[in-house]
C-alpha cells in the first residue's frame, strides 16, 4: 500500500543500464519513481570508460536503433602472448556507453519515471520504515533504495555496507584512439574485436582489449588491483605488443580514463528495502568482466521482488526473494565462475586450456559441465 508521506516508492541512484531498467519496471509496476544521476547526461548521455562489447541477443531484446550501433563483429579473437590465437565465433556490437545509457535512460523516462540529472546524493537517514535522502538540490523521503552508483557506490558507503575484498576488483585503463574506419579495417579486420592474455608476461589476472568502433578503437587494460604496481609502465607492455603497436600507429588520444571493475559479490546484495544491482553489487562475470546484462537483469529483478513480496505479504523475506531470483537467473553460474577464475589465471598452462575451450563453448558452459 501507498503511504502518502512518501516522495518516491521507488529511488534509484545511478542512471546507468540497472538503473535505467530498475526504473522502467518500477514505473510499469505502479510505483512512483524517482533516479537521480550525480552526472551531467544532456542530450548526448555521459562518457563512461567501457569496451562497449555487446552480443547481438542483448540489441535485439532491446530493439536498439542499427543507427546508434558503432561497429559490427562476427568473432572475439584471443591471442596469448606465447602467439597462440583462438577464434571465437559469435555476433556481437560495439557501442559507445553514454548512447547506450541514454537510450536506456529515455527509456525510463518515457514509461514515466522522472530523472534527476546532476545530483549527487549527500546524505541517507532511516526514519521508521522510510529513508530520508539528500542531495546538492533537494530532500526526499522514499521507501525502496536501489543503489546502482558503480563499484564504489556512495549509496553503499554512506549506509556502511562493507566493500568489495581488493581480490574481487579490477582496475582497468582504458584509452579511446581516434583513427579512421580504413585503417581499422586493414589492421584489426571489420567483424572482429580483439582479448589479449599472459599470465607471466602481460597481466596476472585480467586481459586487455582492442575494441573497434565507427573511427575509435577502444583500448583497454584490466589486472587484479592488489596485484598492480605500476599500472602506466604495465599498461604500457601491452601497448608495445607488435600486433597493438601496429594497429595503433598515427592514431591519436581522445580520452584517457582508470575504472574499477568488481569481479565478485558484494559481502551483502540486500538490507533494509535496500537493493544493491550491476556493478554496485558485484554482479558481473568474473572472467570476462562483462557487466551490462546483469546489471539491467539485476535492476529489474529487484523491483519484481519488491512487487511479488508485496503482493504475497511478505517484505520480511525481500533480501531471500532477491538473492533466491537473482540465483536462479544467473547468480549462482556467476559464483561458480568465481571461483574457476583463481583456477583458470593460476599458470599459462590452464589459461590456454580455458581460451582454447571457450573457443567452441560459453564460459558458462565451461564451468558448469567442469570441462575445464
Amino acid at each position: 500500500m501507498k503511504n502518502s508521506k512518501i516522495d518516491f516508492d521507488v529511488f534509484i541512484i545511478g542512471a546507468g543500464p540497472g538503473g535505467s531498467i530498475a526504473g522502467k519496471i518500477a514505473v510499469e509496476n505502479g510505483y512512483k519513481t524517482c533516479i537521480i544521476e550525480k552526472d551531467v547526461i544532456g542530450d548526448n548521455g555521459r562518457y563512461k570508460a567501457c569496451g562497449g562489447a555487446i552480443a547481438w541477443e542483448l540489441i535485439e531484446e532491446i530493439d536498439y536503433p542499427e543507427d546508434k550501433i558503432s561497429r559490427t563483429f562476427e568473432s572475439l579473437e584471443l591471442h596469448h602472448v606465447d602467439g597462440i590465437r583462438f577464434s571465437k565465433k559469435g555476433k556481437g556490437v560495439t557501442i559507445w556507453r553514454n548512447t547506450f545509457d541514454k537510450f536506456l535512460s529515455d527509456m525510463a523516462i518515457d514509461c514515466g519515471a522522472i530523472l534527476k540529472e546532476s545530483e549527487p546524493l549527500i546524505g541517507i537517514e532511516k526514519t521508521d520504515s522510510f529513508y530520508r535522502i539528500s542531495t546538492k538540490k533537494g530532500n526526499y523521503i522514499v521507501k525502496y533504495i536501489i543503489a546502482s552508483d558503480g563499484a564504489t557506490s556512495t549509496t553503499l558507503k554512506l549506509l556502511g555496507w562493507p566493500y568489495f575484498k581488493k581480490e574481487n576488483l579490477i582496475l582497468t585503463i582504458t584509452k579511446e584512439m581516434k583513427t579512421s574506419k580504413e585503417f581499422i579495417n586493414k589492421m584489426l579486420g571489420n567483424d572482429a574485436v580483439h582479448a589479449f592474455f599472459g599470465i607471466k608476461s602481460l597481466i596476472p589476472i585480467g586481459y586487455a582489449w582492442l575494441f573497434p568502433k565507427a573511427e575509435t578503437i577502444t583500448v583497454g587494460w584490466g589486472n587484479q588491483i592488489n596485484l598492480v604496481k605500476n599500472s602506466r609502465e604495465e599498461f604500457k607492455k601491452f601497448e608495445n605488443l607488435p600486433f597493438v603497436k601496429n594497429a595503433l600507429q598515427d592514431s591519436k588520444l581522445s580520452i584517457f580514463k582508470s575504472h574499477l571493475i568488481p569481479v565478485g559479490l558484494r559481502p551483502k546484495l540486500y538490507e533494509d528495502n535496500v537493493f544493491a544491482v550491476g556493478d554496485a553489487g558485484g554482479i558481473v562475470d568474473p572472467i570476462s568482466g562483462k557487466g551490462i546484462p546483469y546489471a539491467m537483469m539485476s535492476g529489474q529483478i529487484a523491483i519484481e521482488t519488491i512487487k511479488t513480496c508485496e503482493n504475497r505479504d511478505k517484505l520480511d523475506k525481500l533480501g531471500i526473494y532477491y538473492e533466491k531470483n537473482l540465483d536462479k537467473k544467473f547468480l549462482r553460474v556467476l559464483k561458480a565462475k568465481r571461483i574457476a577464475r583463481d583456477q583458470i589465471f593460476q599458470n599459462d598452462e590452464n589459461l590456454k586450456r580455458f581460451l582454447s575451450l571457450w573457443e567452441k563453448y560459453r564460459s558458462s558452459e565451461i564451468i558448469m559441465r567442469r570441462l575445464l
